[in-house]
C-alpha cells in the first residue's frame, strides 16, 4: 500500500470586496426600442465605462413605439442587437421590458392587454437565446416605470395572466419578480401554484423608505391586504431564501439608519441595490462604522453593506485525509454564506490535483451551497466533499486547489477569504504520494 501524506491550508476570513455574478450594486441603463438601427456595441461599451466595477446592468426596454401593436421585425432585431452587445460586457443582466418613463403609463401602455402579450410572445425566442446572461426579469411590462402600480392592468385575473405567459415565453428556469409581497400572493394564489412560485421573486424601488416602503407594503389595490411591515419583511425572509429581492434604498428617515437597514436588507435577503439612489442614505451608512464583527471591524457602514448584498461565501474548515485501510483520499470543505442572500443557482465546485512539474487532474465535488440562506443564518454550514483515488496517481507531490463557478455564465465566484485564488482555483492542501 502507497504510502499518502496530507496537509492542509488554513482559511481566514476577510472584509474585501468580492467582484462576483449576480450581486452586488448596479446601474440602470435606459433603451427606447424604434425601428431605427442603433450603434448598441459602442451605446453599451460607453455605458459600461461608468461603471467598471459593477457585474449586474440594470437594462430597461421601452416598448412604447409598439403600444398600438406587434413589434416590428426591425424593433425585434435591434433588441437582439442590444442583447449581443450586452453579451460582450461580461455583466449579469437584470431586464424591465416597459412602456411608460414618465409616470403616465395610461398614456404609453396598450389599449389592449391582448398587444402586451403577443409582445410577450415575441420576445420569448430572444429571451431564451440570451438566457445565459440574464439574472432576472423585472415587472410585467406594466405601470408607470414598469413598477406595476397606476396601471389599468391591475386585477388579480390580468396580473396572473401576465405573469403566467411571461413565465410560459422565458422557458422554466429564469427568475422573475413582481413590485410587491401582495401582488405575489395575488398571482401565486398565496403560493398554491409551486412552479410559479419556485420563480417569482420580488424588486422593491421604495426600499427602506418609510414605514412601508413607499407603499410597497399597504397598496388596497394589490390585493386588499393591509400588513403591518413587520408581516411582510418576515414574509419576504421565508420567500427571498428561495427567489432574489433587490431594488433601490430610498428617502433619508430612519428606516434606513444603519442599523435598522442591516437589520432590514439581512431579512428580506437584499441581493442587489442601485448604485445611484438614494445618496443621501448611502452618505448615512458612510458615516456609520461597524463594531463588533470580527473581520467587518472598523468598516464603514456603506462599504459593509456592500459586501454583504447577495451571497458571500467563504471557506470554514478544510479537511484533507486519507480513509482508513483504503487508498482514497477523502476531501471535505465546509462552507459559510456571510451575505444578505443565497446563490439561487448551484455553483459548480471542482477540485483539480495539480502534480508538482506535470499536469491538473479535475474531480467532481457534491455540494449544497444554495442552502446558504445568508441573511439571519451567516453561521449555517454547507460541506462539499470529494474523494480521490490515490492508486491511480502516479508517485509525486501534488497541489489540491477548489474552484467555483456560475453554472450560467462560467464565471468564477470568488470567496471571502485572506487568500487570493490561484489559476487553478483556491489551494487547499498538498497530497504527497510515494
Amino acid at each position: 500500500m502507497r504510502k499518502v501524506t496530507t496537509s492542509v491550508q488554513l482559511f481566514t476570513e476577510s472584509n474585501r470586496e468580492l467582484k462576483n455574478p449576480n450581486r452586488g450594486l448596479y446601474s440602470l441603463y435606459p433603451f427606447a426600442i424604434t425601428d431605427a438601427e442603433e450603434a448598441y456595441v459602442a451605446k453599451v461599451a460607453e455605458y459600461c465605462a461608468w461603471s467598471p466595477d459593477t457585474t449586474l446592468a440594470l437594462v430597461e426596454i421601452n416598448l412604447q413605439s409598439y403600444q398600438a401593436g406587434e413589434i416590428s421585425e426591425a424593433g425585434l432585431s435591434n433588441i437582439d442587437a442590444l442583447l449581443n452587445a450586452w453579451g460582450q460586457s461580461g455583466k449579469r443582466l437584470i431586464i424591465r421590458f416597459l412602456y411608460d418613463w414618465d409616470g403616465e403609463s395610461g398614456l404609453h401602455e396598450p389599449e389592449s392587454m391582448d398587444i402586451i402579450l403577443r409582445h410577450m410572445a415575441q420576445l420569448g425566442p430572444l429571451l431564451q437565446r440570451h438566457k445565459d446572461m440574464i439574472f432576472t426579469l423585472q415587472g410585467l411590462f406594466v405601470g408607470s416605470w414598469g413598477e406595476m402600480h397606476t396601471t389599468k392592468y391591475s386585477s388579480a385575473d390580468e396580473l396572473r395572466q401576465l405573469a403566467l405567459t411571461l413565465a410560459r415565453i422565458s422557458g422554466p428556469d429564469m427568475y422573475l419578480a413582481v413590485r410587491t409581497p401582495a401582488q405575489w400572493r395575488t398571482i401565486t394564489r398565496r403560493g398554491a401554484d409551486r412552479q410559479l412560485s419556485a420563480r417569482l421573486g420580488l424588486f422593491n424601488d421604495g426600499m427602506l423608505g418609510n414605514e412601508t416602503d413607499m407603499g410597497t407594503y399597504d397598496m388596497a389595490e394589490q390585493g386588499g391586504e393591509q400588513r403591518s411591515r413587520t408581516d411582510e419583511l418576515s414574509f419576504q425572509a421565508d420567500l427571498c431564501a428561495k427567489v432574489p429581492n433587490g431594488g433601490e434604498v430610498v428617502n433619508d428617515n430612519i428606516y434606513n439608519n444603519f442599523e435598522t437597514a442591516v437589520k432590514d436588507l439581512s431579512l428580506m435577503h437584499v441581493t442587489y441595490l442601485n448604485q445611484d439612489y438614494d445618496q443621501k442614505v448611502f452618505d448615512k451608512w458612510a458615516s456609520a462604522t461597524v463594531s463588533g464583527e470580527g473581520c467587518f471591524d472598523g468598516l464603514d457602514g456603506f462599504s459593509y453593506i456592500q459586501r454583504r448584498l447577495g451571497y458571500r461565501l467563504l471557506i470554514s474548515k478544510a479537511v484533507v485525509s486519507r480513509k482508513m485501510f483504503q487508498q482514497d483520499v477523502d476531501v471535505t470543505v465546509s462552507f459559510r454564506n456571510a451575505g444578505f442572500a443565497p446563490l439561487y443557482a448551484s455553483p459548480e465546485l471542482t477540485l483539480l490535483l495539480q502534480q508538482v512539474g506535470g499536469g491538473v487532474q479535475s474531480f467532481p465535488v457534491e455540494h449544497h451551497l444554495e442552502k446558504l440562506t445568508g441573511g439571519r443564518n451567516v453561521n449555517q454550514v454547507e460541506t462539499a466533499q470529494a474523494e480521490i483515488p490515490v492508486a491511480e496517481l502516479e508517485k509525486g507531490s501534488y497541489l489540491l486547489f477548489l474552484r467555483l463557478e456560475d453554472p450560467a455564465s462560467g464565471q468564477p465566484i470568488f470567496l471571502a477569504n485572506q487568500q487570493d485564488p490561484e489559476d487553478n482555483g483556491y489551494l487547499l492542501g498538498t497530497i504527497d504520494v510515494q
